[in-house]
């Protein structure tokens, strides 16, 4: 699997606004400066409340999916943590030539953005049997051939690492296909695949790789548009920050793609909006002008950030700007990229999670962090 990994690494990034960025990190990066505190929640607190009528949700009540964390205590390191997350990897020459390069890293100041169409996920149920086949010698969790029910209509993108997920609601299963496209014939290929239960825990063991460089699925976070249709959200966002922190990364992610600074947000963290913080009015950055929003856009505005202080969100890759994800091809009449636009990373707070671990995860770490949890996905 070390190859695959590596493909991950260099390319399972969720980019918001501008190319991919070098996923390298170094031999000999130190220790942690601090680690995210343990928490100890009673089980009674942890059962999120039920999902409105017609809308669905997946994964257990008390999957880290579905958990209400609005009174849950701060990270003492937040501050530090998000404040790294806005460093962004970048990669400089150091002479006329471009024959070597520094690294360093560039700030990203940004608002939130909403993925709608690029680097974001079809998620498909229903249609014609489909011949699902691996392109490759190791193909995760599924065989490598499968017949599977997509639409005639509905293909995976292979422009952003052909994210594509297909829902077996009959069995009870979601499968997360990784670099998938839509050959001549009809078939679906892939490179790798996650299969994960629709009730199930929603993340899998430390060092278990994913069609995401975090581990975790690629359908879990996303706003549907059923949700924005009640204006109603009732489960923790995905989301993606500039800089992740290099080599750690706590659960519920099992693994890390991330290139920040070490004292960074780790991928699996779960971040919320500050209690009293409102929506600033955007402006423009060229004209200064405010920037207004529809009604329909203040109304998915209003759920969205209900969401972001009930739930929060959970660090799921790495991003040129912070960003959130919408199932792909939700219309843009119910939702536009920029309805966040009055809100960035300083508006968050760190909820205190589980110590970190690092990637490649020991079989040690592994074992031990088994052994205190889990379940299947």
């Amino acid at each position: 699997m070390k190859l695959r990994n590596r493909r991950v690494l260099a390319l399972s990034a969720g980019v918001a606004a501008s190319a991919l960025v070098c996923a390298c990190t170094s031999g000999n990066t130190p220790a942690p400066s601090s680690t995210v505190t343990v928490v100890k929640t009673p089980a009674a607190s942890m059962v999120g409340d039920t999902q409105a009528a017609g809308s669905e949700r997946f994964f257990s009540a008390t999957s880290p999916w579905n958990v209400q964390v609005a009174d849950q205590p701060v990270a003492s390191n937040s501050t530090v943590m998000l404040s790294d997350a806005s460093e962004r990897l970048a990669a400089l020459p150091e002479t006329a030539t471009g024959t070597s390069v520094k690294t360093t890293y560039r700030r990203v100041d940004s608002h939130l953005y909403i993925n709608t169409t690029a680097w974001t996920v079809p998620v498909v149920s229903g249609g014609t049997p489909t011949s699902v086949v691996c392109r490759q010698v190791l193909c995760g969790d599924i065989p490598h051939a499968i017949n599977l029910d997509v639409p005639a209509d509905a293909s995976p993108d292979p422009r952003y690492d052909g994210w594509f997920t297909i829902l077996d609601r009959q069995h009870g299963v979601g499968y997360d296909l990784w670099r998938a496209r839509r050959e001549p014939n009809g078939q679906i290929s892939f490179q790798y695949a996650t299969k994960w239960q629709l009730k199930g825990t929603g993340y899998v063991s430390p060092g278990t790789p994913s069609a995401r460089g975090s581990g975790l699925p690629l359908f879990a976070g996303l706003i549907t548009p059923d949700e924005l249709q009640q204006g109603l959200i009732q489960h923790a966002l995905a989301i993606s920050v500039p800089g992740p922190s290099q080599r750690y990364f706590v659960r519920p992610a099992s693994m890390t793609d991330g290139n920040g600074p070490v004292g960074s947000l780790p991928e699996g963290a779960r971040i919320r909006l500050r209690a009293g913080v409102t929506m600033k009015a955007a402006r423009d950055p060229k004209t200064g002008k405010l920037i207004p929003l529809t009604a329909q856009q203040r109304r998915t505005a209003d759920a969205i950030t209900a969401a972001l202080r009930t739930y929060g969100a959970i660090v799921v890759d790495r991003a040129a700007v912070p960003t959130l994800y919408a199932e792909r091809g939700v219309s843009s009449a119910l939702l536009a990229p920029n309805e966040l636009q009055g809100f960035s990373l300083s508006d968050f707070s760190v909820v205190s999670s589980g110590t970190e671990l690092t990637y490649p995860v020991t079989s040690a770490s592994a074992a031990a962090t088994n052994a205190s949890s889990e379940g299947s996905s």
